[in-house]
């Protein structure tokens, strides 16, 4: 039970620290050509984001974390003192995974995820990614 809650957990924070960084790094590119945004605006664009975007990239990173703590799970028994570290480290290497896979099935220069583009909207996607892990390690956390 602790597993599946930590996976749902896990897919929750990629998702929603995901859709905030999405959101963020869009607004800079935004704001570093003259655009312009009250607060209120940035706000509500990254609740649109959280809402809209955090699902589809619930989904596509949700398969990625799968695999990842699968592969993962083994590391930890290899070194069990390094447990939340391993998936840590799993979470934020689903990221440039998915990526590739996304780059694999969108061929001829599509990039899906408009932040990452820019290496600080990936950065930021595999911090959330690690969060993510991190999550999954201490909500799985053995009793």
């Amino acid at each position: 039970m602790r597993m599946v809650l930590g996976f749902i957990a896990a897919v929750i924070v990629i998702a929603v620290l995901g859709a905030t960084s999405n959101a963020l790094v869009n607004q800079g590119e935004m704001a570093a050509v003259g655009g312009q945004f009250s607060l209120g605006d940035r706000i509500g664009w990254i609740v649109h984001d959280i809402t809209t975007f955090g699902p589809m990239l619930g989904v596509i990173m949700g398969v990625g974390l799968l695999i990842a703590f699968i592969v993962a799970g083994f590391v930890a028994q290899l070194a069990p003192g390094l447990r939340s570290i391993v998936y840590l480290v799993a979470g934020a290497a689903t990221v440039p995974v998915a990526l590739y896979a996304l780059g694999v099935a969108f061929p001829g220069g599509i990039t899906p995820i408009a932040s990452t583009r820019f290496m600080d909207g990936t950065i930021g996607l595999m911090i959330a990614g690690a969060l993510a892990g991190l999550t999954y390690a201490l909500i799985k956390r053995p009793a």
